[in-house]
């Protein structure tokens, strides 16, 4: 086992939230960086489930909320307190308060297409649900933002367990028009289980052979998702909040989907 794996898998099994003590200095973490972020690559490619064209959800854990502060303190040469506490507040989002929890970001993907800002609007509205059936139970999505009709393509969610359910694994999202489901791969199945009690899963970064030779085909409800000719109820305004530009110059990691808005594909 290399120093990167031992050490992304110390991160990923705690429980704890993300702190000052949790990161590397810019140089030690400069020299894992390469490592770090192949690492991330396959982490969150096995996390990643495709809803429909224009909407895809990428299940975190505590091991890529570290990595994002690690490539956003990076890009900062002096970051001062409130720079360090606004990338520690919002990136914990990422992390589970609780075993038995998940977390994810949902990203909107397509621009300015219609059924892209449909989505937008439906989230803004909380007309959006999600829900997950894993292990016998079923997690239901909420958003870790408060209700402020704020327009964004990408959101944090939080998963808690509602209630039980059968053996059936699937994705379950929709707005209060219509619901669509689609089941889970196998290796979503396996590493979403996994993610469930993370103190106890000491090889997060290993999949076994069986669950790696297995693939799903992605399928998209033929009905189509949140039509965009659906009119929404009356909600309080909508206010548009601009994406920060990122900064040029230097190693990227849009790779690894750390510190960038990912299509999620």
């Amino acid at each position: 086992m290399t120093k990167s794996l031992r050490l992304a898998q110390k991160i990923y099994a705690d429980t704890s939230k993300l702190t000052a003590s949790d990161l590397l200095s810019n140089e030690d973490y400069e020299e894992e960086r390469a490592d770090l972020l192949r690492l991330a690559t396959q982490h969150r490619k096995q996390r990643r489930l495709r809803l429909s064209q224009d909407l895809s959800l990428v299940f975190e854990t505590r091991f890529t909320a570290w990595l994002q502060i690690q490539e956003e303190l990076r890009w900062l040469t002096q970051p001062s307190h409130q720079d360090m506490a606004e990338v520690f507040s919002r990136c914990n989002l990422l992390v589970p308060s609780y075993q038995g929890e998940l977390c994810a970001t949902l990203f909107v993907d397509g621009g300015d297409n219609p059924a892209s800002l449909y989505w937008i609007q439906c989230i803004a509205a909380n007309a959006f649900s999600v829900a997950l059936r894993l292990s016998g139970q079923v997690l239901r999505g909420r958003s870790r933002e408060s209700s402020t009709g704020t327009l964004a393509a990408v959101h944090a969610f939080i998963f808690r367990p509602t209630a039980r359910c059968g053996p059936a694994s699937e994705i379950i999202w929709g707005d209060t028009a219509a619901q669509h489901a689609a089941p889970l791969s196998a290796m979503a199945r396996h590493v979403l289980s996994r993610d469930l009690n993370a103190p106890s899963n000491p090889s997060c970064f290993m999949a076994p052979t069986s669950v790696m030779r297995t693939t799903t085909k992605t399928t998209f409800p033929t009905a189509g998702v949140g039509p965009p000719s659906l009119t929404l109820p009356k909600y309080p305004p909508l206010r548009v909040v601009m994406a920060c530009k990122q900064e040029t110059g230097g190693d990227s990691p849009e790779e690894s989907g750390i510190g960038v808005n990912p299509r999620g594909d």
